[in-house]
């Protein structure tokens, strides 16, 4: 198989196909889980990465369990100032630590994180249809693509970009994973009526588009020019030869809503970046336009991060 998330074919087929069903009834309460690999900004995509999920579900983030492998070698201080930063992290998330596994493994050759992000039911069932029948709904996004990806290659990659690009210009990509969660945004969409979120991240923008229309059972048409994305990630990637839209975008959301324009206002005149970048449609067909051309959107392969860093 291939590096990153498994193909949507293979999860459904060996993994959920597997399981029990989930239990009948409504707990209020909700768990997502997600690794994190490597040292680079691993507290903070230790702790967005599930704030973003769970807010993106409708469930108000409340607690972290962590499991951390280090390999041989790892000094304690690394593991203190990671632990350090990410309580931080947490506070200032509203996050309690509540459980944990810290352990040095030779099976492992970087740090490796299972973060499982708890949270309880912060909003009430959906009252608009997916399928409505006299409305295609919105698309709108918050953050810009390949934000993560982009930070993470100007860490880990400073060496050659500097190379072409001034200190001054990757310092800034370095920081554009900094205050990725988007509690604040989720909850400006719940309230304005969304009626379905994802949060994106590996595979990017595109990635998530062909997962979040999977899950509503709606074709999409999206315009390519409209999804926000920073000339610094799109110089990035030119550099690597990576397309900006399938690469890690951490911090962003993706939404449907009955009323894009009165989301993005609300969300802009909050500080938060967001764009309409195009609607459901009916049947399957998830298009992707760039001024005459249109291509269809396939399913998400492998993250181009994976191109350039071997976590």
């Amino acid at each position: 198989m291939r590096i990153g998330k498994i193909k949507e074919s293979i999860l459904k087929r060996s993994v959920l196909r597997q399981l029990n069903k989930e239990p009948d009834g409504d707990a209020g309460v909700g768990v997502v889980t997600n690794p994190v690999e490597g040292w680079t900004l691993a507290a903070p995509r230790a702790v967005y990465g599930a704030v973003n999920a769970l807010v993106a579900s409708g469930l108000l983030p409340a607690a972290l369990a962590l499991t951390l492998l280090m390999p041989p070698g790892t000094e304690e201080k690394q593991l203190k100032q990671f632990m350090k930063e990410l309580g931080g992290l947490c506070a200032r998330e509203g996050l309690a630590v509540t459980a944990g596994h810290t352990a040095v493994s030779s099976a492992v050759n970087t740090l490796l994180l299972s973060v499982t992000g708890m949270g309880t039911s912060c909003r009430k069932a959906e009252s608009v249809s997916v399928k409505s029948p006299d409305k295609n709904l919105d698309v709108v996004m918050t953050g810009h693509a390949g934000r993560e990806g982009a930070a993470l290659l100007a860490i880990e990659r400073e060496d050659q970009l500097q190379g072409r690009y001034a200190p001054s210009y990757i310092e800034t990509a370095k920081h554009f994973y900094d205050h990725a969660g988007q509690s604040a945004a989720a909850g400006i969409l719940w309230q304005c009526g969304a009626v379905r979120m994802h949060d994106i991240r590996e595979g990017g923008v595109f990635g998530a588009l062909w997962e979040l229309s999977s899950a509503v059972g709606t074709g999409l048409d999206i315009e390519l020019k409209d999804i926000p994305v920073r000339q610094h990630t799109i110089e990035i990637c030119e550099f690597f030869d990576l397309n900006p839209y399938k690469l890690l975008s951490g911090g962003c959301l993706l939404a449907l809503c009955p009323d894009g324009e009165e989301a993005v206002s609300r969300l802009m005149a909050g500080g938060i970046p967001a764009e309409i970048i195009g609607k459901t449609s009916g049947g399957n067909d998830r298009l992707i336009r760039y001024d005459t051309e249109t291509r269809y959107l396939e399913p998400s392969g492998m993250d181009e991060i994976y191109k350039v860093i071997s976590f």
